[in-house]
């Protein structure tokens, strides 16, 4: 009798083939609602909107931004993004940090936002989605000027982590495209009673979940 025949016999016995069919698919659904229940991590994955919009303010035209994105868990359990950050590559490679320091929301009719809340960790419920408006603030408050050319944005996140010293494990990659005339809207003078926005599409991305 081969081997696996025998092994076969021995684990069921005197049962029927189907009857070894129901129990080999009741011991593999088992096995799959346990990871489910126990094993499984949080998934989030983030997508950005599809444009950036700079605050051009006395900080500086790239020293803030606002970034609407859906952070989306497809697993089964809650996922809690405690932090956000963002890098951008230059043209010639020269970095920039951001973090996040506003949520945002928009007013009735869809074109004025107002400050909503300083961060907080948000939980995504399992099967759900959750759709943020955040602002981002150059680190140490830096004033940044760009030049023209194709930027390089990585979001990274920290989902249902301890504390920051862990490495991050969300991410989404997009591009923009800063041209000549963004430059030159960015470098009016601004007026003294609000923040002049300056939106930039986004050219392509990439995500990668928690």
């Amino acid at each position: 009798m081969p081997v696996t025949a025998k092994w076969l016999t021995q684990f069921f016995g005197d049962l029927s083939p189907f009857q070894i069919f129901v129990s080999l698919v009741a011991l593999l659904t088992g096995i799959y609602t346990f990871y489910k229940s126990f094993l499984e991590r949080a998934r989030i994955s983030m997508y950005p909107g599809d444009a950036v919009r700079f605050i051009v303010s006395k900080d500086g035209p790239f020293s803030n931004f606002h970034l609407m994105c859906n952070l989306i868990n497809k697993s089964t359990k809650v996922g809690t993004v405690h932090r956000l950050e963002v890098r951008v590559w230059g043209p010639q490679n020269t970095t920039y940090d951001y973090i996040w320091n506003l949520f945002y929301k928009y007013l009735p009719g869809g074109q004025v936002v107002q400050k909503e809340s300083d961060p907080y960790p948000v939980a995504v419920p399992q099967k759900d989605s959750k759709l943020l408006l955040v602002g981002f603030q150059s680190e140490a408050k830096q004033s940044y000027k760009w030049s023209e050319g194709k930027y390089k944005f990585k979001v990274i996140g920290w989902v249902n982590r301890r504390h920051r010293l862990q490495p991050s494990n969300l991410e989404s990659i997009f591009h923009l495209q800063i041209t000549n005339d963004i430059i030159r809207q960015a470098s009016e003078p601004t007026p003294p009673t609000a923040p002049v926005f300056i939106t930039v599409p986004i050219i392509e991305w990439e995500r990668k979940h928690g």
